[in-house]
């Protein structure tokens, strides 16, 4: 088996207290955490669409961002 590496994602979503004359229409904000990349949405397609960018962008080099799984071996970032 080879190895994968796992991305993370901070999702912020701003909920109106009135309700939405367009359901489904998101106002927030998506954060790629490695990078710190962010990006505006207003859709749930612009969410899909930021991930799958990140997904199968090059994983980075730097170990303190990337947290890489093998089958029996746990890497966690900052730990020796």
């Amino acid at each position: 088996m080879g190895t994968r590496r796992i991305e993370s994602f901070l999702l912020r979503i701003v909920v109106s207290d009135e309700r939405p004359a367009v359901p489904e229409r998101w106002r927030g904000k998506i954060q790629h955490i490695a990078t710190g990349a962010e990006q505006q949405i207003g859709e749930l397609a612009q969410v899909v669409a930021f991930i799958n960018a990140h997904l199968h962008a090059p994983a980075e080099g730097d170990p303190a961002h990337t947290e890489v799984e093998q089958p029996g071996l746990r890497t966690i970032p900052g730990q020796s």
